[in-house]
C-alpha cells in the first residue's frame, strides 16, 4: 500500500483510500486478476510454488505449536501421570500375583487329579491281587491245619509208644494191669481214633471237594473278572477314542459355530451399523427434506404471494382493459347508433321526397306494373317452383322471422353471416327450434319439424349457412323485398294469394286487392330498399371504423410490449453483469476454499503416511539386561530408549518369545520387564508360536491379510512397502499364538490338523489321547 501512496492525487488520503478498498474488495480482486493474467507462466509457477512453501511452513509452524501445547499439557499432567503410572504398576503387580496364585492352584489341582488317577489304578490292581491272594491263602491255611493235626496225631502216637516201651520193663503186674488198661484204652482209643480218622477222612474228602469246587469257582470267577476287565478296558478305550473323536468333532463344530456366530454377529453388527447409518441417513434426509420442504414452502409462499400479486395485478389489468374495451365499445356503439339512426332517417326522408317528386314516376310505375303482374300471375307449368315457394310453410316462417328481426333492427342476412363467422358455421335442429320459440311466431311442433326438414336439404341433422342463405334468397326472389313490411305468399288456410303487412298485421287477399293498395306496397318497397341499403352501408362503415379503432389500440399495445421487451432485455443484460461479477467472486472464494481443502488433505495424507512409516520402520526390541524396551529405526539406523514423539501408540509390541544367538547357539527367551520375574530360556521353539516363513528362524510377529505367510518384523519390512498400508490397498495384523481347540484349559497348541479342517489344533496332552490314524497332523 505504501508503494501506491506517491501515485495518489493530493486530495485523496491514504486512510480513506484503504477504507474504500476494504469496503469494496472486488476492486482488489479485479486488480489481482488483471495482474495475474498479465504475468508469464514462469512467474505464475514460481508464485504457486511459493504459496505451497508458505502453506508447508504454516503447517510446520502449526505442528510445532501443537507439539508445544502437548508438551505443556504433559508437563502440567506429569504428577497425575506419575500417580496413575504407580497405580497401574501396583495393579499390574496385584494382577500378576493373582495370576501366579491361580497358576499354583491350577498346578495343585492337576497334581491332585494325577495322584488320584494313579491311586485309583493302584487300588484297583491291589484289590484284584488281594482277592486272588485271599483265595490262595485260604487253601494254604486249610492244608496247614490238616498237616498240623496230622503231625500232632503222629507225635501223640509216638509218645504213647515210647511210654509203653519205657514201662514195658516194669513189673508184670503193672504190665498186666497196664495191658488190661492199655487194651481197654487202646480199644477205646482205636475206636475213637477210628471214628476220628473216619470223620477226618470224610472232612478231608469234603475239604478236597470244596477246594476243587472253590478252585473251579475261583478260576471261573477270575476268568469272568478278567473278561469283564478286558471288556471294560476295551470299552474304556473305545469310549475314550469316541470321546476324543467327539471332542475333535465338537471342537470343529464349536469352531464352525464360532465362525458362524462370528459371521452372524458380524452380519448383525453390519445390519445394526447399516440400520444406524440408514437411521442417521433417514434422519438426515428427513432433516434435509424438512429444510428443503421449509425452503420450498417459503419459496412456494413467496411464489404464491408473487403469483397472487401477479394474478391480482393481471386481474386488475384485465378488468381495467376489459372496462376500457367496454367503455370504448359502448362509446363507439352509442356514437355509431346515433349516426346510424340519423343516416337512415336522412335516407328515408330523401326517398320520400324523391317519391313525391315527378322524377320517380317512371320508376314507380315500372315497379307497380311488375308487382301487379307477379301478384295476378296465374299458375303455369313453368311457375311450379314459384307456386311451391309461395305455398311453402318455410317461406312464411322465414318471412315472419325476417320481419320480426328487422323490426328489432337486425337484418337476417347479417345474422346468418355472424353465425358463419363466430360459430362453427351451422345450426342444429334444437338451436333453430329455440330460435323460433324465442320469436313471437306461433307454430306447432309438427310445423317446426316440417320447416326444419325443408331447410335441411342434405339431411345431416344441421342447418348450414349456405342452406339458410339459399332459402333466404328464394324468399327474397318470390316473396317480396327483404326489408319491406309487405310480403306476398299463398295463404295456407284459404289457398289464396295475399299481401301481408307484418308490421301492422294487415292481410289483403287477391279478390280484395286494388291499385291504390298495390301503389302503397310499391312505395313501401322503395322505402324499405333504401332503408336496407342505408343500413348495409352504415354498418359496413361502422365495421371499418371499428377495425381502425382495434388497429389503433393494437398499435398502442404493441408499443407498450416493445417498451417492456426493451426494458426486460436491458434488465437481463444488467442481471447478467451482476451474475458474472457474482460468479467471479464465488470462483475466487471457491479457489481459496479449494486451497484450504488441499492443505487439509495433504496434512491428513502426510499424517497417515507418517504413521504407516513409523509402524513399518520402527521396531520395539526388549533389552534382557537392562529390562527396558528400546526403539530401533531401521530406516535411519538409530536406536534410542525414548519412543517417537508421534505414533508411539501404534507401534507393534514385541512377541512373547524372542530368539537369542549366543556363542553360535540359538535359544528362545520369554522376556519380562519386571525385576522380580526371571527370564525363561528354552532350547526348543515354544509350542503355539509360528516361525517366520521367510527366514525360518525368528518367531513370526506380523502377517498380511492379502498375502499368505507369517513374517518377523525385519522380513515383513523387507517384503512389503509402507505406501500400500498407508493407501489402504493392503492390511496387516499381529500373529497370535495358536490355542488348543480340544480342551478348554487355555494351553497353546503343538499340533495342527491338516485333514479335519484348518481350525483344528491340539496341545501335546490332547494329542497323546488321539488314536485316529487317518488324521494328518503337522507340528507347529
Amino acid at each position: 500500500m505504501l508503494m501506491v501512496t506517491h501515485h495518489l492525487p493530493r486530495f485523496v488520503k491514504l486512510s480513506r483510500f484503504q477504507s474504500f478498498l476494504a469496503v469494496h474488495p472486488n476492486i482488489i480482486d479485479a486488480f489481482r486478476l488483471q495482474l495475474w493474467n498479465q504475468l508469464p507462466d514462469s512467474s505464475k509457477l514460481g508464485y504457486l510454488q511459493s504459496r505451497e512453501d508458505a502453506s508447508a511452513r504454516w503447517f510446520c509452524q502449526y505442528a510445532h505449536e501443537i507439539n508445544v501445547k502437548s508438551a505443556t499439557t504433559f508437563r502440567d499432567l506429569s504428577s497425575l501421570r506419575c500417580s496413575f503410572g504407580a497405580w497401574c504398576k501396583f495393579h499390574q503387580g496385584v494382577t500378576r500375583i493373582q495370576l501366579q496364585q491361580r497358576t499354583v492352584s491350577l498346578r495343585k489341582c492337576k497334581t491332585s487329579i494325577l495322584w488320584w488317577h494313579s491311586y485309583t489304578t493302584q487300588q484297583r490292581i491291589s484289590h484284584a491281587r488281594r482277592h486272588i491272594a485271599a483265595v490262595l491263602g485260604e487253601r494254604a491255611i486249610m492244608r496247614r491245619v490238616f498237616r498240623t493235626k496230622w503231625h500232632r496225631y503222629s507225635c501223640s502216637k509216638g509218645r504213647l509208644r515210647q511210654i509203653s516201651d519205657n514201662f514195658e520193663s516194669h513189673s508184670v503186674e503193672i504190665a498186666h494191669g497196664a495191658f488190661i488198661l492199655r487194651h481197654t484204652m487202646i480199644s477205646t482209643f482205636r475206636r475213637k481214633a477210628m471214628i476220628r480218622w473216619l470223620s477226618w477222612i470224610a472232612n478231608v474228602m469234603k475239604w478236597e471237594k470244596a477246594g476243587l469246587l472253590m478252585h473251579r469257582y475261583l478260576r471261573r470267577r477270575i476268568f469272568k473278572q478278567w473278561i469283564a476287565h478286558f471288556r471294560a478296558v476295551r470299552g474304556f478305550r473305545v469310549g475314550e477314542e469316541e470321546s476324543i473323536n467327539k471332542q475333535i468333532w465338537l471342537a470343529s463344530v464349536i469352531k464352525q459355530a464360532e465362525k458362524a456366530n462370528m459371521f452372524v454377529m458380524q452380519a448383525a453388527k453390519n445390519t445394526r451399523l447399516t440400520a444406524i447409518a440408514d437411521k442417521k441417513q433417514k434422519a438426515a434426509s428427513v432433516k434435509m427434506n424438512l429444510l428443503a420442504w421449509n425452503q420450498r414452502r417459503r419459496q412456494a409462499e413467496r411464489a404464491a404471494d408473487d403469483r397472487i400479486k401477479l394474478a391480482t395485478q393481471q386481474d386488475m389489468r384485465a378488468k381495467r382493459i376489459a372496462k376500457e374495451k367496454e367503455d370504448r365499445a359502448a362509446a363507439f356503439k352509442a356514437a355509431w347508433e346515433a349516426l346510424e339512426n340519423s343516416y337512415i332517417k336522412e335516407h328515408q326522408r330523401a326517398t320520400l321526397s324523391w317519391l313525391d317528386s315527378s322524377s320517380s314516376k317512371s320508376h314507380v310505375s315500372k315497379a307497380f306494373k311488375r308487382i301487379k303482374r307477379e301478384f295476378y300471375q296465374p299458375p303455369t307449368p313453368r311457375s311450379i317452383n314459384r307456386e311451391a315457394q309461395l305455398k311453402s310453410l318455410t317461406s312464411i316462417v322465414l318471412i315472419k322471422m325476417e320481419s320480426v328481426l328487422f323490426q328489432k333492427g337486425i337484418v337476417m342476412g347479417h345474422l346468418i353471416q355472424q353465425y358463419a363467422e363466430s360459430s362453427c358455421g351451422f345450426l342444429s335442429h334444437d338451436e333453430f327450434r329455440s330460435l323460433v320459440r324465442d320469436l313471437p311466431i306461433d307454430l306447432s311442433p309438427e310445423q317446426i319439424r316440417v320447416v326444419v326438414g325443408t331447410l335441411d336439404a342434405d339431411n345431416d341433422g344441421y342447418l348450414g349457412v349456405e342452406e339458410l342463405e339459399n332459402a333466404l334468397h328464394q324468399v327474397h326472389k318470390y316473396n317480396g323485398v327483404s326489408a319491406s313490411p309487405w310480403r306476398m305468399y299463398i295463404d295456407p288456410a284459404q289457398d289464396v294469394m295475399c299481401y301481408h303487412n307484418l308490421a301492422t298485421s294487415e292481410l289483403v287477399f287477391e279478390h280484395r286487392m286494388h291499385d291504390a293498395k298495390l301503389m302503397e306496397i310499391t312505395k313501401s318497397n322503395f322505402i324499405a330498399e333504401t332503408e336496407l341499403e342505408a343500413i348495409n352501408h352504415i354498418r359496413r362503415e361502422r365495421a371499418l371504423a371499428w377495425t381502425r379503432v382495434k388497429e389503433d389500440y393494437a398499435s398502442v399495445v404493441m408499443t407498450r410490449m416493445y417498451r417492456s421487451f426493451r426494458s426486460r432485455r436491458e434488465q437481463g443484460r444488467l442481471m447478467w453483469k451482476i451474475q458474472a461479477r457474482r460468479q467471479k467472486r464465488n470462483a475466487a472464494r471457491h479457489a481459496i476454499v479449494a486451497t484450504k481443502l488441499q492443505c487439509w488433505w495433504r496434512v491428513v495424507s502426510a499424517r497417515l503416511l507418517f504413521i504407516a512409516k513409523v509402524r513399518h520402520h520402527v521396531e520395539v526390541i526388549p533389552n534382557l539386561v537392562e529390562r527396558k524396551l528400546y526403539y530401533c529405526n531401521h530406516n535411519t539406523g538409530e536406536c534410542t530408549w525414548t519412543p517417537p514423539r508421534h505414533g508411539s501408540n501404534v507401534l507393534h509390541a514385541p512377541q512373547d518369545y524372542i530368539v537369542v544367538n549366543e556363542n553360535n547357539r540359538v535359544y528362545f527367551v520369554k522376556w519380562s520387564m519386571s525385576p522380580n520375574e526371571a527370564h525363561l530360556r528354552m532350547w526348543n521353539k515354544p509350542s503355539g508360536y509360528r516361525r517366520c516363513t521367510k527366514c525360518l528362524q525368528n518367531i513370526a510377529l506380523l502377517e498380511c491379510i492379502d498375502v499368505p505367510g507369517f513374517f518377523c518384523f525385519r522380513c515383513f519390512r523387507a517384503s512389503f512397502d509402507d505406501h500400500d498400508f498407508a493407501r489402504g490397498t493392503k492390511q496387516q495384523r499381529r500373529v497370535s499364538p495358536v490355542s488348543c481347540t480340544l480342551c478348554s484349559q487355555g494351553r497353546t497348541a503343538s499340533w495342527h490338523c491338516l485333514s479335519n479342517g484348518p481350525g483344528l489344533a491340539a496341545c501335546s496332552l490332547c494329542f497323546t489321547r488321539i488314536e485316529n490314524v487317518d488324521m494328518k497332523w503337522l507340528r507347529i
